[in-house]
């Protein structure tokens, strides 16, 4: 086993001009410094990742997605408007006038 690691890496202008404009503004500072606020910005931006633990719950997201659903239907069928059931075929003019009178009103 090494005592330590290298990493090296290629930037490219055009994808990474604002990391090659950080690394720049490093070019200054004195012998080990450089390396050291390199350390410094890997470990801030690792503290920064979500736990495994703390990622989104799936059921969680599908109950929230739910109700705004059930919300807009609601507001929706209290307004008086007209609802086409899916298992009745319908003219594709006739469900794109309907879908745009929906429309606003079910905008989130």
């Amino acid at each position: 086993m090494t005592k330590h690691s290298k990493l090296t890496l290629r930037l490219h202008p055009d994808r990474d001009a604002d990391l090659i404009r950080w690394l720049a503004s490093l070019d200054d500072l004195p012998f080990g410094q450089k390396g050291r606020a390199i350390k410094e910005a890997l470990r801030r931006g690792l503290s920064q990742q979500p736990e495994p633990e703390s990622a989104l719950n799936a059921e969680a997201l599908l109950a929230d997605i739910r109700a705004v659903v059930e919300s807009a239907v609601q507001q929706a069928l209290t307004s008086g408007a007209t609802i086409i059931p899916a298992s009745i075929p319908n003219d594709t003019d006739e469900t794109d006038a309907l879908l745009d009178q929906l429309g606003d009103q079910l905008m989130l």
